[in-house]
């Protein structure tokens, strides 16, 4: 997943060296840390210099609507995926 510090930072009005200096490292070690595969720790600690969840470090995913589940019906279970895999599985239904 993709993190969205330097955004967030910039709204912010900080530099990914201010944030560092805040932590009490250089900034290419956080850089580094975030780059990488970032701690929990790490991530709390520049959520709480941004004044934000850390869930809102991480950009989304996906920029659509998603569905996603399962569909049972008279004892049968289908995978869905898509809205489309939803009305395949209704028509299929319907047309029984």
């Amino acid at each position: 997943m993709e993190l969205r510090v330097v955004e967030l930072a910039h709204a912010k009005g900080l530099t990914m060296a201010d944030i560092a200096k805040q932590i009490g490292i250089s900034r290419v070690n956080l850089s580094n840390s975030l780059n990488g595969n970032p701690t929990l720790s790490r991530l709390s600690e520049v959520a709480k210099i941004l004044d934000v969840e850390v869930a809102e470090l991480f950009k989304p995913t996906s920029t659509g609507k998603t569905v996603s589940g399962y569909l049972e019906y008279d004892g049968r279970i289908v995978k869905v995926d898509s809205l489309d895999a939803v009305k395949r599985f209704i028509a299929e239904v319907e047309a029984e």
